[in-house]
């Protein structure tokens, strides 16, 4: 036989190593391979050189071991690294995040400090510090939450994030999709006014404690009764203060109020108080152990968190937060008439009253950050609560005191901002939303109609108090609500892009109106900051810019001395109700460059019998609508507004309740 001169590794596999088929009706066994000899070996470099049988052994074979010559394995059995493989980057990431892991965790276990009651000679935590207050309690979780605490951490620390956080280019691709709260605060991360009151005081909380609690429930309590005051004077906050009970619950609760009150105070102080802040520190200590908690309590507490996150968003995730509260009350089915059926009637109350608190909280959230609404009225059951206050509520045979007056302690301010979120919604699903919008078959102006004369209906039925307590019981915050779901059914909007006269008009009134009355306010020292509120007035401000700028005729009917006028008041009253912030100053600064592009061309005429520059229209639609390029060439009379979507702002939202085109 003679011999061949193909390798062992291309030759193919002898007879015997070769599955066989019994051929049908035989008997016969199927061969196998010779014993000792491996089926994948392959021959190393010098063996197949000298094309003589390697039995594979590593690290050398047999023939190599015995001369004493290096065996070098076969290309066959040599991994070689993809070019493309990302393993040895990812490793290296892994690596680093468990040296990160590492750090934090003896962070966590050795510079934590132990708070006393409320003041701990400390100054502000910094953002970081607020989410590494949050501890575990395996002892009030259930079996199944105690085996992560980790998770468990993660998941309270993200109450504690911005709710506006940094953006850019790497994580969002898409700002048009970000409402206006975004980039008014992007990158602003400071949550405390830079005047307020140093933290060294001296705190005694019975100093302080019932006053802010009176705060709580006359200026907050009327927008969102998430408290029955007798019972949570008697099981949390009388013990707490007498030092009586170390309960999670009790100090949350009390320590949220306090903060709440506070940062209501702070505006109106005649004597240095302790900052918000201290008590908020002091509260969040509790979180992970209220998480833990009943459900109603947990939802409490949870609301709680989101009131004094709307005057504070970047210290509390509003969005994550209302979203949890949002699914518990679901969860235990509090949006069903059926779950207050047998209960007594102050758990009742409390009941329907946690659920419209959520509800009127998830509204008011979502239609400001432009995202979509957390449950449709169409899936609510729940009965409104009666319109009783908390004293009555205890006594209910008590008979009332028949006043011709709305009683500031009752629920008739919660019932109306109830039926205004009602109406609201029902605007941002007809002409904000970002697919499809729900004409119903009606043409936009019927639609606008039937809204408008809602929204009449809704101001005309407001109720009237002789002396109200709180910014959402005056008359001119009624007016306030009415002339922003104005801006929103005639603004230009998804549905509605084009702008006419009337609708620029319409715009141009309600904005000056706006402004006008939150100038009222602040006057009366009345103003509640919220953020839901500065956007709100800035929004408003640069409505009107827009819409004077948009229209010669509105020029003519304002005159440029009243515009002049309005510019000063809003840019004022921004910084003002900021109280130092420095989102306010952000905001009047761009008011302020806004107003005076538009008083340069106040007297510039356009074309003949044109009532609104279409030009302009047309440019600012298509900025809206796409992405800011550098070459886009962009008239010298517009730079300001060109900034405003480059730089400090983007009004290009598809389904935000602030789009303008």
């Amino acid at each position: 036989m003679h011999s061949h001169n193909i390798t062992d590794a291309e030759s193919p596999p002898p007879l015997s190593d070769r599955a066989e088929t019994p051929t049908p009706g035989t008997d016969r066994p199927r061969p196998t391979h010779r014993r000792g000899l491996k089926r994948s070996s392959a021959a190393c470099q010098r063996c197949r050189r000298r094309k003589q049988k390697c039995d594979g052994a590593l690290p050398k074979c047999g023939p190599c071991s015995t001369v004493g010559t290096p065996c070098v394995p076969s290309e066959r059995l040599v991994v070689r690294v993809d070019p493309n493989c990302e393993c040895e980057r990812l490793r290296g990431q892994v690596r680093d995040l468990q040296d990160q892991i590492s750090i934090l965790q003896a962070q966590h276990n050795g510079q934590i400090p132990v708070f006393d009651e409320v003041d701990n000679g400390e100054g502000p935590r910094t953002q970081e510090g607020l989410s590494d207050l949050v501890q575990p309690t395996p002892e009030l979780l259930g079996p199944a939450r105690r085996s992560s605490p980790e998770l468990e951490s993660f998941y309270r620390g993200r109450m504690l994030l911005p709710t506006f956080p940094r953006t850019d280019a790497v994580n969002t691709p898409s700002p048009g999709f970000l409402s206006s709260p975004w980039h008014l605060w992007n990158g602003l991360a400071e949550a405390s006014p830079p005047g307020d009151v140093p933290d060294t005081i001296p705190l005694e909380l019975e100093d302080y404690s019932s006053e802010l609690v009176d705060v709580f429930f006359t200026r907050r309590w009327p927008q969102f009764p998430v408290l029955h005051k007798p019972t949570f004077m008697e099981r949390h906050y009388i013990p707490f203060s007498n030092g009586d009970t170390h309960n999670a619950l009790t100090s949350f609760q009390v320590n949220m109020v306090l903060a709440i009150g506070a940062s209501e105070q702070g505006r109106s102080r005649s004597r240095p108080q302790p900052s918000h802040h201290r008590f908020f520190e002091a509260a969040v200590r509790d979180l992970g152990s209220v998480l833990g908690s009943s459900d109603l309590d947990c939802i409490q507490c949870l609301l709680l968190l989101c009131i004094f996150g709307s005057n504070e968003p970047q210290l509390v995730n509003l969005w994550y937060t209302v979203g949890l509260a949002l699914r518990l009350a679901v969860g235990i089915d509090l949006h069903r008439h059926e779950t207050v059926a047998n209960k007594a009637l102050l758990d009742a109350e409390m009941c329907k009253r946690l659920f419209w608190s959520v509800y009127t909280m998830d509204r008011s959230i979502c239609i400001a950050m432009g995202r979509p609404l957390g449950i449709q009225d169409a899936d609510i059951t729940m009965p409104l609560p009666l319109s009783m206050s908390d004293d009555r509520l205890m006594n209910p045979d008590q008979v009332p005191f028949v006043s011709p007056a709305s009683d500031v302690k009752d629920l008739s301010t919660f019932l109306h901002v109830i039926s205004l979120r009602r109406l609201n919604a029902d605007i941002y699903k007809a002409l904000h939303s970002a697919g499809e919008t729900n004409m119903e078959g009606c043409s936009l102006e019927a639609i606008r109609q039937e809204y408008h004369r809602r929204l009449g209906d809704w101001l005309f039925s407001a109720p009237r108090y002789l002396a109200p307590t709180s910014m959402y019981q005056m008359t001119e915050w009624f007016q306030i609500a009415y002339h922003q779901g104005i801006l929103n059914l005639y603004r230009p909007s998804h549905a509605s892009p084009v702008a006419t006269i009337d609708a620029i008009r319409l715009c141009a009134d309600s904005s000056i109106s706006l402004i006008t009355c939150y100038n009222a306010l602040y006057a009366k020292n009345k103003v509640t900051y919220t953020f839901v509120a500065l956007n709100s007035l800035f929004m408003a401000a640069v409505t009107m810019l827009y819409s004077l700028r948009a229209s010669f005729t509105l020029r003519q009917e304002l005159t440029r001395e009243v515009a002049e006028s309005n510019i000063r008041s809003c840019t004022s009253l921004l910084r003002d109700i900021s109280n130092g912030r420095a989102v306010g100053q952000r905001s009047a600064q761009i008011i302020t460059r806004l107003g005076n592009a538009t008083l340069a061309i106040f007297d510039t005429a356009p074309a003949l019998g044109s009532e609104v520059d279409t030009e302009f229209m047309s440019w600012f639609g298509v900025k809206s609508q796409n992405p800011p390029e550098p070459g886009q060439p962009t008239p010298s009379i517009d730079v300001p507004w060109n900034d405003l979507f480059n730089h400090g702002f983007d009004l290009g939202g598809t389904f935000c309740n602030d789009l303008l085109l």
